[in-house]
């Protein structure tokens, strides 16, 4: 029994090490190597949600939507509540110019962490694309009422 202990110890301290070493590489711009450091955690720990997220984030900085989309869809079923994975769906949505499924991802991240005040521009961006514009100034009031003025984002003027 003792053994099998230390051995999840050393697995876990191991997928941990690789995702902390995917997550410097991303953030030095290496996304190749990060990828590669997220795959491997993917194939050691399939189930990890955080590592299917860190690699969609390294997919769209590699310009790579579809797969970062997939990714992101993977952490999602893993974890239900993972509130930045369908806040960055919806953002990729958003730029990819299909704004329905963006509020779509974007009012599931409302519901996890509604004091997130960019959600509520974010979405209110995709409800200017729609020509929803009730919507969108409600969004952007919600926003201004948590402390964001992004003035010239936050009009469906653009």
């Amino acid at each position: 029994m003792k053994i099998i202990l230390i051995s999840l110890v050393i697995w876990f301290q191991a997928v941990d090490n690789l995702l902390d070493k995917g997550y410097e590489q991303y953030d030095q711009g290496e996304f190749m190597q990060a990828v590669k450091s997220f795959n491997t955690v993917i194939e050691m720990d399939p189930k990890n949600a955080e590592a299917h997220f860190l690699r969609a984030m390294t997919y769209q900085g590699l310009a790579l939507s579809k797969l970062a989309i997939a990714d992101l869809e993977k952490a999602i079923l893993l974890k239900t509540d993972y509130a930045e994975a369908f806040q960055q769906l919806g953002y990729i949505y958003l730029v990819g110019q299909a704004p329905a499924l963006a509020i779509e991802a974007f009012d599931k991240a409302i519901l996890l962490t509604p004091e997130v005040a960019e959600l509520y521009v974010n979405r209110g961006s995709a409800q200017c694309m729609l020509g929803h514009l009730e919507k969108a100034a409600q969004d952007y009031q919600k926003a201004r009422k948590m402390g964001i003025s992004y003035a010239a984002y936050m009009n469906c003027d653009q």
